[in-house]
Formats: structure tokens, sequence, C-alpha cells
């Protein structure tokens, strides 16, 4: 959620996408900053599952649990893992070959060890946000508050178009954050077009 009283660049960001004037802040108490709070955190974390963005990217070791109280075991996936309090999304484990899924927040998988996952984090702090981030995000809130505050289709349509193309932009930027090698250690699969047109 956005900072209570605090001058939120991506809020005020996306009341100029509106072409409407923004809350002063968003403590003020007014019907702008009360939306704006309500749908912030949604619009911000349907950016984030979108892709797997370096900046919001973790590692990490889960280990191996007891099986919760009032949990049913899966016998093909009977091993139980906590997920992070902060994932928003799974992005994958780093052993290939181990079954899993997940159901609420646990990792149910067919290894009875401690498991390597990849995920995207959530974020509550803006600053940390790359700009064109940002800017994607203002675009899916201004799109989430349109329906209240945009009279116009043509206009809500463009916000809707525009917000793809600014999440577009934001991710092509954040491709190069990592060397080309496979994180997981295993080999590389070539490149699937060559390989069917052989």
């Amino acid at each position: 959620m956005a900072t209570p009283n605090a001058a939120s660049t991506i809020v005020s960001q996306a009341f100029r996408f509106m072409e409407v004037t923004a809350p002063s802040s968003l403590g003020d108490q007014s019907t702008k900053a009360t939306d704006a709070n309500e749908q912030y955190p949604l619009a911000l974390n349907a950016c984030l599952e979108q892709e797997d963005f370096s900046f919001a990217r973790r590692f990490a070791f889960l280990k191996l649990a007891n099986t919760p109280e009032g949990e049913v075991v899966d016998p093909d996936l009977p091993n139980f893992h906590v997920l992070p309090k902060d994932c928003l999304k799974l992005r994958g484990l780093r052993e290939k070959a181990i079954k899993w899924r997940i159901d609420g927040p646990y990792l149910l998988t067919d290894n009875a060890a401690d498991i390597a996952i990849r995920y995207t984090r959530q974020i509550t702090n803006e600053t940390r946000l790359p700009a064109l981030f940002q800017t994607a995000v203002s675009y899916q809130l201004a799109i989430l508050l349109a329906p209240t505050y945009v009279a116009s289709r043509t206009k809500r349509a463009d916000l809707v178009s525009d917000g793809a193309a600014a999440l577009r932009k934001a991710i092509d930027n954040d491709a190069v954050s990592a060397s080309h090698a496979r994180w997981d250690g295993m080999d590389e699969q070539g490149d699937w077009a060559s390989e069917a047109i052989r």
C-alpha cells in the first residue's frame, strides 16, 4: 500500500493520465485519496506479476516443513515448504526435475529436502521502482480508477492501450539484467526456432 500522507508520484501521475486533479496527499481523507489507496496495491501487484523483474527478484531456500495442522497430505506431493511472506509470484524451482504445486501459502513437492526457488517479491516502497516501471503502474492505477473518474470510453480505451505499451517498455528495459547462462545450472536448450526448421 502507498504510504499515507505521502505525495505519491505514481498516484499523481495516474490522475494526470486520466486528466483529473490529483488528491493533495494520500492521507487527505478525500474520496480520491481513499480510492487511490484502495487500488494502488492492486495496480502495483498486477504489474509485478507480469514479468520476472530484476528489481523484485529473490532467490531463497525453503526448508522442509512438518505437515501443517488441518492440512491433508497429497500422496503425489507430500512435502510442505512455506513460501516467503513477501512472495507475490513463484517463478521457478532450481531443480527442474522436482514436481510441485502451490496450495495457498505452501509449496507442495515430491522432494523431502530443502528447495531452492526464485520468486517475485512484493514491494511497498515506490522509490525503489525503476522510472519506466513506475509509469506502467501509474497507467494500471489510472485504468482501475477510470470507471469512476473518466466518462469517455475512448479515453478509457486509450489508457488501456497506453498502459500495455508502458508495461512492455518497462519489461524491455529490464530484459538485460543477467548473464546469458541459465540460473539453474542446466544445459542450454538452444534456439527453438533453428531446431524446429532442421
